[in-house]
């Protein structure tokens, strides 16, 4: 098992998973996130090429709208 710290919860997926497949498992849109993998901000074309690794650190955050 692949052991992530997604949003500060302890997460398991299994290896070999990418970004793009990780939200896709946590079933959340793509259009109006950002993610940050292990401190870094990962652009979203580069999803798909960006594998997690083992205890790796994801951050994700949805944007909303308002005023």
């Amino acid at each position: 098992m692949l052991h992530v710290i997604v949003n500060g919860e302890t997460r398991e997926f299994t290896p070999g998973q990418s970004v793009a497949s990780l939200l896709h498992a946590l079933n959340i849109a793509p259009d109006r996130v950002a993610v940050e993998l292990n401190k870094a901000i990962v652009r979203k074309r580069d999803w798909e090429a960006s594998l997690v690794a083992p205890d790796s650190r994801i951050e994700i955050v949805e944007f909303v709208g308002g005023g």
